[in-house]
């Protein structure tokens, strides 16, 4: 799996190529660029340097294909594979597995925190558990 996709998956460039070609349907990289600068009101547009790329890297990974391609431009489409990776049900496993690493890095450098700090997370795994048993 494209570790570095999991890690950004709200906020990366992969994420967004999938959430939108979910949405939108086939599209080119110029078309995808144009729709993320919509999405970011104008905040983000991606440079071609950064989409194809990505694109290429989606395609290698079975999360996209190119469906068509008409005077010189490639038109992509998201996969089954791709519609799963951004499905609800895997960014859950996926934040699951984040818990998992932060918690154990907390763990390995606890000699590191202040006690404020070590307070602080075994606030937070408390509440979290306890929460956690009311919704059962």
């Amino acid at each position: 799996m494209w570790r570095h996709f999991h890690h950004h998956r709200r906020r990366g460039l992969a994420y967004l190529i999938l959430t939108v070609l979910s949405s939108k349907g086939e599209m080119t990289g110029a078309d995808i660029m144009r729709e993320i600068e919509k999405i970011t009101q104008g905040f983000w547009k991606p440079s071609p340097g950064a989409i194809y790329p990505a694109l290429n890297k989606l395609q290698d990974e079975g999360y996209v294909r190119v469906v068509k391609e008409e005077e010189g431009k490639k038109y992509y489409e998201i996969t089954e594979k791709g519609k799963r990776l951004i499905s609800p049900e895997h960014q859950y496993e996926v934040v699951i597995d984040e818990l998992d690493a932060n918690l154990r890095y907390l763990i390995e450098n606890k000699s590191s925190l202040s006690q404020e700090q070590k307070e602080k997370v075994k606030e937070i795994l408390k509440r979290g558990i306890q929460e956690f048993d009311k919704s059962n």
